[in-house]
């Protein structure tokens, strides 16, 4: 039977885990989705938790997105219909993790690439809007290249780009910090656009099975917009306790100790995200802040 063919990138990280939930939950679809999920170490633990659990479904490719011809390669009896590409800062530079994937993708036949990159102040902005902070501006670079490239080579492939915001799964991963840094850069009143993870992982799968409807699209997305108050007050009511919070000169030195970390919170007080969330949301239904906590937090559980 043809299948449908999708590689994730990052299978075992925050999104591509997502992207690969939100696709499995998707309504049976003819030809049925084929997941092969690139992970640099399918010995892993998490790679293998994930292939034992989707058996049929999912399986496991290990490659180096730096290095990509042999992911391609590997797959000599079915082509990639589709792929998500997600980057990390550190080393390899994102650029250097991306633009050899989207060629060799684009070389092997790959018909539609969606890129997870970062919200830099609205639609239109974004794309003028590298900003000073690294990752943000490796991100945006990737999305020149990518839109480029296939202005470039008109009819081989095209492409849809998820801005995502702040991402309320910080908390999890941060915990007191993640009010700290909030409270060492914004004012009491000011508001910072985060989105669910979760999210992120049900718009990639929609542009991944839906080209047609979500080719040549780049969008912010973003489920709410609160202060470190607001944050505080949803919490309380949700959970019965108060926010973790750290000390705010921690936040600071953080700041200062890591520049990338402090020119993006600065970035955050003096510009900020601009994403449309009442616009995502009537495309796809978003989780605020509130419904995060109750239903995807890992860490927080709401009160009996």
């Amino acid at each position: 039977m043809a299948t449908k063919n999708i590689l994730i990138v990052g299978a075992t990280g925050q999104q591509g885990s997502a992207t690969i939930k939100s696709l499995l939950e998707l309504p049976k679809s003819d030809p049925p989705i084929h997941v092969l999920a690139l992970t640099r170490d399918a010995s892993s633990a998490k790679a293998k938790a994930l292939a034992e659990a989707h058996k049929g479904v999912v399986d496991l490719v290990q490659g180096d997105a730096t290095k990509p011809d042999p992911i391609f390669e590997s797959q000599p009896k079915r082509s990639i219909d589709a792929i998500f590409i997600v980057t990390t800062p550190g080393k390899p530079r994102e650029e250097d993790q991306a633009i050899p994937l989207i060629d060799a993708a684009v070389e092997h036949g790959v018909k539609h690439i969606v890129f997870s990159s970062v919200e830099r102040g609205g639609d239109e902005r974004s794309w003028t809007n590298p900003t000073n902070i690294d990752h943000f501006l490796q991100k945006h670079n990737i999305e020149i290249y990518l839109r480029d490239k296939a202005e470039r080579e008109p009819g081989k492939f095209t492409w849809t780009i998820i801005r995502p915001v702040a991402f309320f799964d910080n908390l999890d991963a941060f915990g007191s910090m993640f009010a700290a840094l909030m409270s060492a850069s914004l004012r009491p009143d000011q508001k910072l656009q985060v989105v669910s993870v979760q999210d992120i992982g049900k718009f990639a799968a929609a542009a991944l099975t839906d080209p047609a409807k979500w080719a040549g699209r780049a969008f912010g997305l973003a489920g709410d917009e609160l202060s470190l108050d607001e944050h505080k007050e949803v919490f309380k009511r949700v959970t019965g306790t108060d926010l973790p919070q750290t000390f705010t000169i921690l936040g600071k030195l953080l700041m200062w100790a890591m520049k990338d970390m402090g020119n993006m919170f600065r970035w955050f007080s003096a510009e900020g995200y601009g994403a449309d969330i009442e616009a995502r949301r009537k495309e796809i239904p978003t989780q605020n802040f509130e419904a995060w906590l109750r239903e995807s937090s890992k860490k927080y559980k709401p009160k009996a």
